[in-house]
């Protein structure tokens, strides 16, 4: 059996419970983890609640980034296995790490290091070009003038040939750097989690934080959802051009993006298809999430070649469950948008 005592900390008393004849009953596995996660979950609370305290005690105002702070700080100063059991939760939300992170900056680095590499190589072809020119016009010139002219050919070729030779393994070490160059980029785009036409998150970081938050409610018990959105396909058939009409689609994106929550994930999914995960928010709470949205764009004009265009979105809510897969709570939604 689990307690957790005042400072937060889950403790054991090493019974399993007993049979009445006296036999050790067998625990389910199942109900024991979700009763261990139940008492950490209580112990996170408890120590939030203490962060908090802490905070308004030493006069520091508790905006996200603050808390982040004493979160961390006051953690150092609580019990090896409270550290353990908080961490534990802070891992399972952490979908970005510092991993991510390292391998996109090396990525980066070696890129610019392949850069350099090739700017250099393009430097000495370039000086060799200009060698070249110069010996052609010296030769040019002496034959011009009567010179041997034979002497001055075979001259000439031995000349062309040195550099041509220099030339050529320049070819070949620029061809080896641009391979490098484009494995680079390739690993940078896979890595990548934003989407780059609507610059919101992209697909892959989409999925990653479906998985995540699939594990979340699977070990808490608490509700989150998923919305897809779009703009409505009549709205947008006044609209002529094909860049205006992504760039309303933009647009939406942006001001979903600047009106969610700090928990909240906007991502594309594909085709001017936006997916907002919401944390924590049941299905009541998730529509009047869409009621806000719906709000906040009928507030907004697009004008395009002169003209009002009046903007209205499509709307569907699934729940975040762990027993689907994260394409299956995506069609659940996706099945209920008009066609």
């Amino acid at each position: 059996m689990y307690s957790i005592d005042k400072d937060g900390v889950v403790k054991s008393d090493g019974t399993e419970g007993a049979t009445l004849d006296g036999d050790t009953i067998v625990k389910d596995m199942r109900s024991d983890t979700l009763t261990q996660n139940s008492m950490v979950l209580k112990q996170v609370n408890l120590y939030g609640k203490q962060v908090v305290d802490k905070m308004i005690k030493e006069n520091i105002p508790p905006t996200p980034a603050n808390y982040a702070i004493y979160f961390e700080k006051l953690l150092e100063d609580k019990p090896l296995s409270q550290r353990q059991n908080i961490n534990s939760v802070l891992e399972l939300e952490k979908v970005e790490d510092f991993n991510h992170v390292s391998k996109i900056e090396n990525n980066m680095n070696e890129g610019f290091i392949q850069i350099k590499s090739m700017l250099d190589i393009i430097s000495n072809v370039y000086t060799k070009i200009n060698k070249l020119r110069t010996i052609t016009k010296a030769r040019k010139e002496n034959m011009a003038k009567g010179g041997n002219n034979k002497i001055s050919l075979v001259s000439y070729e031995e000349d062309l040939e040195a550099i041509t030779k220099v030339l050529t393994k320049q070819q070949n070490s620029l061809k080896e750097q641009y391979t490098k160059m484009a494995n680079v980029i390739k690993d940078f785009n896979n890595e990548s989690i934003f989407d780059k036409k609507y610059d919101v998150y992209n697909k892959k970081y989409l999925f990653k934080t479906i998985d995540a938050e699939k594990a979340n409610v699977k070990n808490f018990g608490y509700e989150s959802t998923l919305l897809v959105l779009r703009v409505k396909h009549g709205s947008l058939t006044n609209v002529r051009l094909t860049r205006d009409k992504e760039l309303i689609i933009k647009t939406v994106g942006k001001m979903i993006l600047k009106r969610s929550r700090r928990s909240d994930v906007i991502a594309h999914l594909r085709d001017g298809i936006f997916i907002l995960i919401l944390k924590h928010t049941d299905m009541d709470q998730a529509q009047k999430t869409i009621a806000s949205i719906e709000q906040m764009i009928s507030f907004s004009n697009y004008i395009v070649d002169s003209e009002t265009i009046d903007i209205e979105l499509d709307f569907a809510v699934s729940k975040i469950v762990p027993n689907k897969t994260r394409e299956q709570i995506i069609a659940s939604a996706l099945e209920v948008l008009p066609s």
